[in-house]
């Protein structure tokens, strides 16, 4: 299929995901475009471990989350007979789950058993073997991905949204920024219509 022949928001997730794989010139818009479709569920996944490892923010959970996403995108085999939406949410939780039981074990040796090592044996952790290079750059364009898609949002739409992907119930967001619970309801209405553009 020719790249430009087909509309990104009508592709099916696993042309998409072919042009990711392919690395070629469309690469980072077909990611954007699967970002912005899986975002929400993502941000679900997320939610539910928002505690999985002391000193990580929201945004820092988000991005693991879109680590484990783009890892899916690039391992998904399209004639396995599986669902991408299925292989990529497990991606995402077991990225969630490598870094609660890396967090977990951290505080399990004694800080005086622990003998520094190379950075470069971090990689070694991802199911890729990327390096330490390319990992700081995925970071940086998953973060310029995720400012891209909160950069549509208005100040109140930001916090309902980090409120929401936090956990938060509508009553609870609506305490904490003195609104009522339709303004929160509204709000998260503008958000799915924004993103699903």
């Amino acid at each position: 299929m020719n790249e430009a022949s087909c509309s990104f928001e009508k592709c099916p997730d696993a042309v998409l995901v072919g042009f990711i794989k392919s690395g070629g010139s469309l690469a980072n818009e077909a990611f954007e475009n699967m970002c912005a479709r899986y975002i929400g569920l993502i941000a679900s996944i997320a939610s539910k471990f928002r505690d999985c490892a002391d000193g990580y923010e929201h945004s820092d959970i988000m991005q693991e989350g879109l680590i484990g996403f783009m890892l899916a995108c690039r391992t998904f085999d399209a004639n396995s007979g599986k669902s991408f939406k299925n292989y990529a949410m497990l991606c995402v939780e077991n990225r969630f789950r490598t870094i609660r039981r890396l967090s977990k074990a951290k505080f399990r040796v004694p800080e005086s058993n622990i003998e520094p090592i190379d950075d470069s044996v971090n990689a070694v952790e991802d199911i890729t073997s990327l390096t330490m290079q390319e990992t700081l750059e995925i970071k940086e364009f998953l973060s310029s991905v995720y400012e891209k898609i909160t950069g549509v949002l208005s100040p109140l739409e930001k916090s309902v949204l980090s409120m929401h992907l936090s956990g938060y119930s509508y009553k609870e967001a609506a305490e904490k920024l003195s609104v009522t619970e339709k303004a929160v309801d509204n709000a998260l209405y503008r958000i799915r219509k924004k993103l699903s553009k």
